[in-house]
């Protein structure tokens, strides 16, 4: 398998190169298919690594014959390139010169236009100043040569007349959304953008307003549901309590009666009327004494 160029390559001639393209794209391509289509097992590296290497020389020895080709076709095209170069040299020099004139011209217009714009911006801006700085004022489109200083004029009036209406406007807002409004309104001077701000800021202030009323109310049904329970719970303990006086009270036996008739010739007989708040066991622990202590107890009406 060799690559032959059949074209002469001699100075002065630059024919089309002629080579055994077909002969070797049918060998090559059915040399390619029969390597791939080897199936190699885990055992056959060697082999792998020997086919590959031969295939790589292929390649190799074809790329060298492409570069000296292209060497040798493209010796007489290059030193066509520098001879051009050299032929346009003064003509880009003097290109050069007139670009920089014209720079210089533009640079000074574009100057003038910008002072005069800054002119315009301290006559109308008044008390903007401190939300508009003259630069973000400024349009590439006011470069223009057909916008004149009468056009300028008329922007900047019509600019400032319309900021100060829409600043007016965000004045409107509640104070507590005025800022941040103010603040939207600076980043794009849209009274659109400025609005949506507040209100966006309203709604959330709503929803965060709804949110704790309903906490506040779900708090009070809580509370609410607790005093009821704890009521529940005294009018039970009361309940039984009631019962248990009535069924525990022991029966009054004469040596009882009779000391009883000794205390009250000895010590006078007070009654207090109070209402006792605790747990079942405190209230059961309380009934436990009185009767303990022969002390008459019982629902007080």
């Amino acid at each position: 398998m060799e690559l032959r160029i059949t074209t002469k390559m001699e100075p002065g001639t630059l024919p089309e190169i002629q080579w055994n393209s077909s002969e070797l794209k049918e060998e090559i391509q059915k040399k390619a298919q029969e390597y791939a289509s080897i199936a190699y097992t885990d055992s056959q590296t060697a082999e792998m690594r020997k086919d590959r290497a031969t295939l790589n020389r292929l390649v190799k020895a074809f790329e060298e014959e492409r570069k000296q080709v292209k060497k040798f076709y493209a010796a007489p095209y290059e030193k066509f390139e520098a001879q051009v170069k050299e032929v346009l040299e003064p003509v880009r020099s003097a290109v050069k010169v007139i670009d920089d004139g014209l720079y210089e011209i533009e640079q000074k217009y574009r100057s003038e236009k910008t002072e005069k714009m800054r002119e315009y911006y301290d006559l109308y801006v008044g008390d903007l100043r401190s939300v508009i700085p003259f630069e973000k004022t400024v349009k590439e489109s006011m470069y223009k040569k057909s916008i004149k200083d009468k056009h300028l004029e008329t922007a900047y009036h019509s600019l400032f007349n319309r900021m100060s209406e829409e600043m007016e406007a965000l004045e409107e807002l509640p104070e507590r959304f005025r800022d941040k409004a103010i603040l939207k309104y600076m980043e794009s001077y849209s009274l659109s953008e400025a609005l949506r701000e507040g209100k966006r800021l309203e709604e959330m202030e709503k929803a965060l307003e709804e949110r704790k009323r309903k906490a506040a109310e779900e708090k009070a049904k809580k509370e609410e549901a607790s005093r009821k329970a704890v009521q529940q719970e005294e009018t039970s303990a009361t309940a039984e309590n009631k019962e248990d006086s009535k069924a525990e009270v022991p029966e009054t036996t004469a040596e009882t009666q009779e000391a009883e008739n000794t205390t009250e010739v000895q010590e006078e007989i007070w009654t207090l009327d109070f209402r006792v708040r605790g747990t079942k066991k405190q209230i059961m622990d309380l009934r436990e004494y009185l009767i303990r202590n022969n002390i008459q107890f019982g629902k007080v009406e």
